[in-house]
């Protein structure tokens, strides 16, 4: 590790790492499959990254959002490191210059997204290029988009050993034990793999649920928690139109914010994010688009307008505040009719079986049904096969419960009487001994 420790210092800037950084990169380096769960600001991507400047080869790192891969990648630039993205937002002949730097050995590190992976394979075997390491970056998407949102995850295992088998690196900031089993078969992992998993307890987070009854109320609410900050501030909303309406609200009441979303130009959400990191914006109202690698260690307070949908995503998004260490906020605005938008979420994802039948026996019937559920029928009959004969639902069947007990999971963080950090740690299969700060126990900051 004295030649890791040099590298960090010298093109990193940091003094030493932190121990869970040093139990997952000594195995990396030795070549091992490693599973690394480290909590939200554990200094996951350091991991894949300087084991990728200290092994000759190209690592090609799996990123799940265009603005993530972005980030990391425009930072590792900036500090000499020759790394390089292929994306949407690259022009056909851009993507061709990547190629030629990547066949020319003129890239260590190349971000993707696992849809460009498969192709990806192909020109990488056609200009004769050995894949070294493969880096999969923020890995609990495996489990969460694989099957339902993005089925290119599940991929990722034919298209490893396409590359010659590479020994691979899988990161997370929040898994559970069921989870983490997944990702290690997605993966094709062996017995053999080395898997870190981190305290869940981050202690200078406070952890709160503050009961709204109505949309007024919520929005009064958050005014006065955003008021009552004066470090920068996320607020997490479900919908795009949400983002833009909040933020218009803050900037009413004399807060310098701004909205963040997928359908912003790659412009404005770039200008935004850039405001943001250097403290020109002190609030960000934003979609569960934006956080994921985002470094910002400042933020004070992070908001969820309402209930999300399972609690990895709530400790994911929640965990972007107190990076630096200093106490933070984490904030549930609840009410308790909350749970209906995630139900009917999981009625469009897994429609009923008698309506998809009907549907592909008779393409005609979907003109009559909502698009949702028509893009749900086309992503299952592309999974199920009907045309093949009877057909197995027990897979989708079991992906509904799991995401009914998430949702479950999450009612009861927010409308339960216990601690809460006892409640969220305990999804992830640890068990508190002593609350640092909740409103349940006292030790937090409760509002009225």
């Amino acid at each position: 590790m004295v030649d890791a420790q040099l590298l960090l210092a010298q093109r990193f800037g940091h003094a030493e790492f932190r121990p869970l950084q040093t139990r997952v990169i000594e195995p990396v380096l030795a070549g091992r499959d490693v599973l690394a769960v480290l909590p939200t600001g554990g200094g996951k991507s350091l991991c894949f990254q300087v084991p990728a400047l200290l092994t000759p080869g190209l690592t090609l790192v799996i990123s799940p959002l265009v603005a993530l891969m972005q980030d990391q990648v425009t930072r590792l630039v900036t500090r000499g490191v020759a790394a390089a993205a292929l994306n949407s937002t690259l022009t056909a002949d851009e993507q061709q210059d990547v190629l030629c730097a990547v066949a020319q050995d003129r890239v260590r590190m190349l971000y993707l997204s696992p849809e460009r992976l498969p192709r990806l394979v192909d020109e990488l075997a056609a200009r004769g290029v050995r894949v070294a390491r493969l880096a999969v970056d923020e890995a609990h998407c495996i489990v969460e988009w694989g099957h339902d949102f993005r089925p290119s995850y599940r991929a990722l295992r034919r298209c490893r050993s396409a590359l010659g088998a590479p020994p691979c690196i899988a990161l997370t900031g929040s898994a559970t034990p069921a989870v983490r089993d997944e990702i290690r078969r997605s993966l094709g992992f062996t017995t053999t793999a080395c898997e870190i998993v981190g305290s869940f307890d981050r202690r200078n987070l406070r952890l709160e649920v503050h009961r709204v009854s109505s949309v007024d109320h919520r929005l009064t609410r958050l005014v006065r928690l955003v008021r009552d900050t004066l470090r920068p501030v996320i607020v997490y909303a479900p919908t795009r139109g949400l983002t833009e309406g909040l933020a218009r609200v803050l900037r009413e009441q004399g807060v310098v914010a701004a909205p963040y979303h997928a359908g912003l130009s790659v412009e404005a959400r770039r200008s935004g994010l850039e405001q943001f990191l250097d403290g020109r914006l002190r609030v960000m109202t934003a979609t569960c688009a934006f956080g994921m690698g985002i470094d910002k260690p400042d933020i004070e307070l992070v908001v969820h307008w309402n209930l999300p949908s399972t609690p990895e995503s709530y400790y994911q998004e929640a965990g972007r505040a107190g990076r630096d260490g200093r106490e933070a906020r984490c904030v549930l605005l609840f009410h308790p009719g909350d749970g209906a938008m995630p139900r009917r979420q999981l009625a469009t994802t897994f429609p009923k079986e008698r309506v998809l039948e009907e549907c592909w026996r008779d393409p005609s019937r979907r003109g009559r049904l909502p698009a949702a559920v028509v893009a749900a029928a086309d992503r299952l009959e592309a999974e199920l096969r009907p045309d093949r004969g009877p057909i197995d639902w027990s897979g989708v069947r079991r992906r509904r419960r799991e995401a009914e007990r998430r949702l479950e999971a999450m009612l009861g963080y927010a409308g339960g009487t216990r601690c809460r950090r006892a409640a969220l740690l305990g999804w992830f299969g640890e068990r508190v001994v002593r609350c640092s700060g909740c409103d349940r126990c006292g030790s937090g900051v409760t509002r009225e």
